[in-house]
């Protein structure tokens, strides 16, 4: 039987987050399939990627609270609203969502101190500065213009906010949101020994740090699975246009990896995954990536500005990014691919057709090794967020996967 259900805004998040279980142990599959049988799984974890980072807040409203609906029916203890550690998407939505339960509240805890994000006053932090004026202030598509989580909250739902500062614990009396301050991991586990004591932990918010701190408590395994033997060829695909993930892959490229910056036509042109030249540029690709051992694929043009991709077109490049990676996987090469971008990780298993994928453990913080099958064969993936990770994230993975092979 699920213990349990955790829906989460991209797919990404779904992965980060959800390796916080499976890394202990739990069996844990993450869905793209909303509609997916709960009651038939044998799984301790089951992630949904419900999509509701891009949606209306209405959307996101009624699409995590008809979920709700379908794990009180299955009989599912526990609940996990995964939001995005920067706050984008419908956070406010969401959690009023949650708050449509018997028990009327929901305990909120953003913070995830491993990839410096947290809370303070109510504050939301990235790296030690304000949410409004980092890197997520001047996103192109969803620019975080307030630091304030109750301000945010307040922008798509009324439901009363209850600000819980460190080291207090609340009488839990009151319907509405719970928001927590936590500046490190302490802080997160301390909050959820609180809250399942006081029986308080069955239906929570927040990122992959609290969910790490959830599965801490209720320890629904504690038999960690060892890092398979993995391809050590790497072939990223990048379609985050986040400044943190082009630092990464300037560096890369800097150290020597090869980098493929998408034209015009890839990006855009519905038609090229499956025209001739596709055919020729790919095995051109894979020729490469043959001799070099790894190689980027940027969907982000060469010398462009970020805001030269109109949010009009974001779903067409997530799309054409996915026809271009089923091409490469009808080529069935052996190599550990490394997806940035929730939308571009969605639009790539939607294309390939995978709904479901099997987190199995953290590399680094932020960028899960996961395994899918196609066509009765498994095939490696890792995933992170745009936002995460250090400068040099990319060729360390790529280190770490010739170790390995050189190890195995």
């Amino acid at each position: 039987m699920v213990k349990l259900l955790m829906i989460a805004d991209d797919f990404t998040g779904a992965l980060d987050t959800g390796i916080q279980f499976a890394k202990r142990g739990a069996v844990t599959e993450v869905y793209t399939d909303p509609d997916v049988e709960l009651r038939n799984t044998k799984a301790d974890i089951v992630v949904i990627d419900a999509e509701t980072r891009h949606m209306s807040g209405p959307k996101a409203f009624h699409t995590v609270k008809l979920l709700l609906h379908r794990a009180f029916e299955a009989g599912i203890p526990y609940i996990y609203k995964k939001t995005d550690s920067a706050l984008r998407g419908n956070v406010g939505a969401e959690l009023a969502a949650m708050c449509s339960t018997d028990q009327g509240r929901v305990h909120f805890v953003p913070a995830y101190p491993k990839m410096n994000r947290t809370t303070k006053n109510g504050i939301q932090y990235i790296s030690g500065v304000p949410l409004a004026k980092s890197v997520f202030g001047s996103d192109p598509f969803e620019p975080m213009l307030s630091s304030s989580i109750p301000e945010i909250i307040a922008k798509e739902t009324k439901e009363k906010v209850t600000l819980v500062p460190g080291g207090i614990e609340p009488a839990f009396t009151s319907h509405g949101i719970y928001l927590y301050d936590a500046e490190s991991d302490q802080d997160l586990r301390r909050i959820a020994r609180t809250l399942s004591d006081s029986m308080e932990l069955h239906y929570t918010a927040g990122c992959a740090g609290f969910a790490n701190a959830i599965a801490d408590v209720i320890r629904l395994s504690d038999h960690p699975k060892p890092l398979p033997a993995v391809p050590s060829d790497l072939l990223s695909v990048i379609g985050s246009v986040n400044p943190v993930t082009v630092r990464q892959m300037d560096a890369a490229e800097k150290k020597g990896m090869k980098r493929i910056h998408f034209d015009a036509a890839m990006r855009l042109d519905a038609t090229w995954a499956e025209s001739p030249e596709a055919e020729k540029t790919i095995h051109s690709w894979l020729s490469t990536l043959q001799d070099e051992g790894a190689l980027i694929l940027d969907a982000n043009a060469k010398g462009a500005a970020t805001d030269t991709i109109s949010p009009e077109n974001r779903e067409t490049i997530a799309r054409n990014i996915g026809s271009i990676v089923r091409r490469i996987f009808k080529e069935k090469p052996d190599v550990t691919w490394l997806f940035s971008g929730g939308d571009t990780l969605h639009g790539s298993m939607d294309a390939v057709g995978i709904k479901r994928i099997q987190p199995i453990m953290e590399l680094m913080p932020g960028a899960v090794l996961s395994s899918i099958e196609y066509e009765g064969k498994t095939v490696y993936c890792i995933s992170k967020s745009g936002g995460f990770g250090e400068e040099n994230l990319i060729t360390e993975l790529h280190e770490l996967l010739k170790e390995r092979g050189e190890n195995v």
